[in-house]
């Protein structure tokens, strides 16, 4: 039995293992050969036993009694081995002094994932409002806390007002299954912008920039109700995000 039957492998770093599984009755000992379709089957051996003699295999193996055979073997795959179809030769030693053969094959291919390009995920999380309702030329405080995708190997530098998110590569890209978590996106600008109830038209109020953490405050006054929103824009490497909360105003 081979497993498995195809070998997938997506990058260089990819590499897989393949096991064989000899069983049978009566047999003493037994060795696997795994060789790319094409090849002779000595190529790089001393014999059909490989580097060892005959005798050296099967004295490997010590005493054995002859009921029920059962052995595992194993040859791991890389990006520099051969493409396509690979032959299996297991060369088993009968208690009987005779010399059986079995065939079997697996086939290995090279899966080049090429993900769109874009980028990284951002979101903007417990985003407030408050108080709520409040009165007409209070202070309203707006807090949040901005944070990215993070992806497998992903490090990341922050200094002065910019912070380098590193690592992940293209595995990130365009979707939640190439990434595990969240992280916090400090030193970056939220912008605030204000709906009025009945309006159609967002205004500009102000900006504020994230803390190291992520979070982010700043205070406005309410005059009418309406929606609050904050918006991150991002930038080539990392994506926009927004979130909005109403809050009714109430006279004094």
């Amino acid at each position: 039995m081979v497993n498995p039957s195809t070998v997938v492998l997506k990058n260089y770093r990819d590499s897989e293992t393949v096991s064989v599984t000899v069983r049978g009755v009566d047999i003493k000992a037994a060795k696997v050969f795994f060789v790319p379709k094409g090849h002779p089957w000595d190529e790089g051996h001393d014999g059909p036993w490989g580097s060892k003699s005959k005798d050296e295999v099967l004295k490997s193996y010590g005493k054995h009694e002859p009921v029920w055979f059962s052995d595992r073997f194993t040859k791991t795959i890389g990006w520099k081995d051969a493409v396509g179809a690979w032959s299996v030769r297991v060369v088993a030693w009968g208690v009987n002094g005779k010399t059986v053969y079995g065939d079997a094959s697996f086939f290995v291919k090279h899966v080049r994932w090429n993900p769109p390009k874009g980028p990284k995920a951002t979101r903007i999380v417990g985003f407030d409002a408050s108080p709520e309702p409040v009165k007409a030329g209070r202070k309203l405080a707006l807090e949040g806390r901005l944070q990215v995708a993070r992806c497998y190997g992903d490090w990341y530098y922050e200094w002065d007002d910019y912070v380098s998110v590193h690592g992940g590569g293209d595995s990130c890209y365009d979707g939640r299954k190439y990434w595990h978590d969240w992280y916090r996106l400090g030193w970056e600008e939220i912008d605030v912008y204000f709906l009025p109830k009945g309006s159609k038209k967002w205004k500009y109020i102000t900006s504020t920039d994230t803390n190291p953490n992520g979070t982010f405050y700043t205070e406005v006054k309410a005059f009418k109700s309406g929606t609050w929103g904050v918006r991150y824009e991002g930038n080539r490497h990392l994506g926009s995000s927004e979130a909005y909360d109403y809050v009714k105003v109430v006279k004094k």
